[in-house]
């Protein structure tokens, strides 16, 4: 189960790649793809192995102006559906 203190990165057999506003996401070993619009994207790069899901959530805050709870629960959803894809991985504490 993900909370807002987990941190995630980008799966090693994931290629994205910027087309516009949005991100394409390749997941080389199920050879499928998705596209994350701008937020997504936004949200996407930030998952770096380094930013917990928590500064994830309040950098969206700030750049968006969308209230602290929505930033959080927008999050973690998305969080939610890239990991049950494949496209992320949750790093081990």
């Amino acid at each position: 189960m993900l909370n807002l203190d987990d941190v995630l990165s980008v799966a090693p057999d994931v290629l994205s790649r910027q087309s516009g506003e949005e991100v394409v996401v390749v997941l080389l070993g199920k050879g499928r793809f998705f596209v994350l619009n701008r937020t997504g994207a936004a949200v996407f790069r930030m998952m770096d192995g380094q930013m917990t899901l928590r500064e994830i959530a309040a950098a969206l805050n700030q750049e968006y102006r969308v209230p602290p709870e929505r930033a959080e629960q927008d999050v973690l959803a998305l969080a939610r559906k890239l990991l049950e894809r494949g496209a992320i991985i949750k790093k081990e504490a």
